[in-house]
């Protein structure tokens, strides 16, 4: 009796430890720990870069070298999640065009910063009378100081 109680519980054993010991491992289950992502334009070192899997945008900006002065990072996403084999192309920075001062219309105006619909009208009305000659001349204009000028000068031109 002892003996069949100890072979039952080898047996037992046995078929416990050998239970799902061979299972094949299919290759979807086996996860890879790298990927590859390209990184073009603006950046200092554009290329394929491998990095780990769950890694950001800022990642690869980091590991390409940082963007360049000009690169517009405006659409990025730091924190999106790259995946294998991913383009990404950080674009240039477009060169905002100058307001012409003689010219330009009351809506074009107000797109510089600090002109609003009132001192827009006054530019228009002031150069119906005197061209501008110099840019310093759009002081003149009642509500244009120093500071406001400071602000604008670099987008607008003759």
């Amino acid at each position: 009796m002892k003996r069949t109680l100890l072979f039952f519980c080898a047996l037992i054993f046995f078929v416990f430890t050998c239970f799902n010991r061979y299972t094949p491992i299919t290759l979807q289950e086996a996860k890879p720990t790298l990927m590859q992502v390209e990184i073009k334009g603006a950046v200092k070192n554009p290329g394929v870069y491998t990095l780990k899997f769950q890694d950001t945008i800022s990642s690869l900006i980091n590991a390409s070298g940082g963007l360049l002065e000009n690169g517009d990072d405006s659409s990025l996403s730091y924190t999106q999640v790259l995946k294998d084999k991913d383009v990404i192309v950080i674009p240039e920075k477009k060169e905002q065009q100058k307001i012409s001062i003689n010219s330009a219309t009351q809506e074009e105006l107000q797109t510089l910063s600090g002109i609003g619909p009132s001192i827009a009208s006054r530019i228009i009305e002031y150069r119906k009378n005197n061209t501008f000659q110099t840019l310093e001349q759009i002081k003149e204009v009642k509500g244009i100081g120093d500071g406001l000028f400071n602000k604008i000068k670099d987008d607008i031109c003759l």
